[in-house]
């Protein structure tokens, strides 16, 4: 019995010791996938064997909590999430009741985009995850060109970067990053290029010239064309090695309201490429009938207004200067456009509007046409002779200020003081004064800085040559004071007349050419000239001659020279003279002698 009873306890004994769990060494942990990025999801299948009741995941340590839950029977799996970490080998930890169960994870490293396409220029930021702890050398490449370099990753290997889509073709571009991590361990991110096309400006005027970029489109594509509410525009625009492209055209006559532009090409299909919106709004534009826009604009010139983007056959148009009306009763076309001519008034210097309204189009629907008025000023007549009348009318001066008017920088005296009125015009009268004959500068200065000019061209006809009279030509004229002196010789001569006024010019020289003239006298008002004493002439051969200057400083012609001598007497005529002296005083000596002895001198 006590045998038996032996065999008994220890046969239980052993089934005992059977159904004792027995403890599965780390090596036997297993779990699925064993190797992947942050955010792995990993499954641990088959949790009973390794017992039952409440479990906990940790990562690497105790301390870091994964999962937990309670293995039962039916549990078919248990799991955790890979947390943010570094790259390479992580320890997982599985602890059911007072077993510990251990198994590495291998991190690979990760990058994500936020946007996998788009078009050139778009904003894409990307996510790495799993690199090296403070990894600072990153680089990020778009098609292996950085686009994003020197990133530092944080302590548990994340990092991010945004970068702006570079210009490049349609289609898939690898996006990728690396530093310490090779680049080689990092999966490829692709980015899909779609075609775009962007316009500058986005609004404006019929006519405006609209610059357009393309991007996105094949590399080298040919025949892109440009259409405008679907009709080309312009087209034979051909991509560069990045499918890009520039070109522009002038927004055709169209109304008011949106417009599509579009594009395509050779490869690239007008619907692969979003359309992009041109508002028209109505404008107006100038033009001088004669002259050209960028030149002086003065009171009195006509101008073209041209009307673009209004209403379809809108009525009752009109036109207005400095919010005036200049002219009504247009029409506009179909496509919204109109023209009339207007004529600039009498206004003051600077900056003026003109606007435009009509049936539905309101002048603050459009930006006023700003118009630079210039002064300027009408002479009448506008060519005469000196002394002359002159009639001097301004306009598109300053209001109310006073005016200076001036010839070639000399001021004219007009009757009165001259000034503007609020129109910025004035009315002068002013005679014209001596000066040179041709063109001559007549300058209006106002106090505000308004200055205006016009020519005024002095007649050049030479008045009439004078006649010499005296000395006569070859006339002897004795010098005074028995040839010792000199003579203060009188000159005359016919005088002219001419309706500027006449003066005149003498000159005596001894030679027949006139070189080196011994006297030059300019300025002379009378026909007549006698030397004074510092001017008297010894004895010897002259020549004079003289010449009419009227008041345009035009001159006649020099008359003849006239040949006159100044001559003494000469030595035979002087010993005779002597000789009768002497005979006279002999004579008067000998009247007195004898007178003498007649008195009864000989006693």
């Amino acid at each position: 019995m006590k045998t038996r009873a032996l065999a008994i306890v220890i046969a239980v004994s052993l089934l005992a010791v059977c159904l004792t769990p027995v403890a599965v060494q780390a090596s036997t942990l297993s779990f699925n996938p064993s190797t992947g990025p942050t955010g792995t999801e990993v499954a641990i299948p088959g949790p009973g064997n390794y017992g039952k009741g409440n479990y906990y995941i940790y990562w690497e340590t105790s301390s870091q909590l994964l999962s937990q839950g309670t293995v039962g029977t039916n549990t078919i799996s248990i799991g955790f999430v890979v947390p943010e970490t570094t790259r390479g080998r992580h320890k997982v930890i599985l602890k059911i009741g007072e077993d510990t169960y251990e198994r590495d994870f291998i991190v690979t490293p990760l990058i994500s985009i936020n946007s996998n396409q788009g078009a050139v220029g778009t904003s894409v930021t990307v996510t790495g995850k799993g690199f090296d702890s403070n990894e600072s050398v990153i680089n990020v490449t778009y098609d292996t060109i950085p686009v994003q370099t020197a990133v530092r990753a944080s302590s548990k290997g994340s990092w991010q970067a945004t970068f702006k889509v570079p210009t490049s073709s349609r289609g898939k571009h690898v996006i990728d990053a690396g530093g310490s991590t090779p680049a080689a361990e990092v999966d490829d991110q692709q980015f899909v290029v779609i075609p775009q096309i962007t316009i500058n400006p986005a609004s404006g005027w019929v006519g405006s010239v609209l610059d357009i970029m393309g991007t996105g489109f094949d590399i080298g594509e040919t025949n892109i064309n440009i259409t405008y509410d679907g009709l080309a525009t312009k087209g034979g625009v051909t991509a560069d090695a990045k499918g890009s492209w520039q070109s522009n055209f002038s927004i055709p006559t169209s109304a008011t309201g949106v417009h599509m532009i579009d594009a395509h090409g050779a490869t690239t299909q007008e619907a692969d490429v979003p359309d992009v919106t041109f508002t028209i709004s109505p404008g107006i534009k100038l033009e001088l009938i004669s002259g050209y826009l960028g030149g002086a604009i003065r009171p009195g010139d006509r101008l073209w207004v041209s009307g673009v983007g209004f209403e379809s056959n809108e009525a009752g148009i009109q036109i207005t200067f400095d919010g005036n009306m200049a002219t009504s009763s247009i029409i506009a076309d179909t496509k919204g456009s109109w023209s009339a001519q207007i004529e600039v008034p009498s206004t003051t210097r600077g900056e003026h509007k003109i606007s435009a309204s009509g049936e539905y189009t309101k002048s603050s629907d459009l930006t006023a046409a700003i118009l630079v008025i210039s002064p300027t000023i009408y002479i009448s007549p506008t060519s005469g002779a000196v002394g002359n009348e002159l009639v001097i009318n301004g306009s598109g001066f300053g209001v109310r200020q006073a005016v200076t008017i001036s010839i070639d920088g000399a001021q004219l005296t007009t009757g009165s003081a001259v000034s503007t009125d609020t129109k910025g015009t004035f009315t002068a009268s002013a005679k014209v004064p001596r000066g040179k004959a041709g063109d001559r500068t007549i300058t209006v200065t106002d106090t505000s800085a308004s200055v205006a000019s016009a020519k005024f061209t002095v007649e050049s006809s030479p008045p009439p040559t004078p006649n010499p009279l005296v000395p006569e030509a070859g006339k002897q004229l004795s010098a005074p004071a028995l040839g010792f002196g000199k003579s203060a010789v009188t000159f005359k001569w016919s005088p002219v007349e001419d309706p500027s006024g006449v003066w005149y010019t003498l000159e005596v020289s001894n030679s027949a050419g006139f070189t080196g003239a011994i006297l030059h006298k300019e300025d002379l008002t009378q026909p007549e000239y006698t030397l004074g004493d510092d001017e008297a002439l010894g004895q010897g051969e002259y020549f004079w001659h003289v010449r009419a200057v009227d008041g345009a400083g035009v001159n006649s012609d020099w008359t003849n020279g006239q040949l006159f001598r100044i001559v003494g007497m000469n030595l035979m005529t002087m010993a005779l003279i002597a000789a009768a002296v002497i005979i006279l005083v002999l004579i008067i000596r000998r009247i007195v002698a004898i007178r003498r002895q007649g008195s009864g001198w000989s006693k």
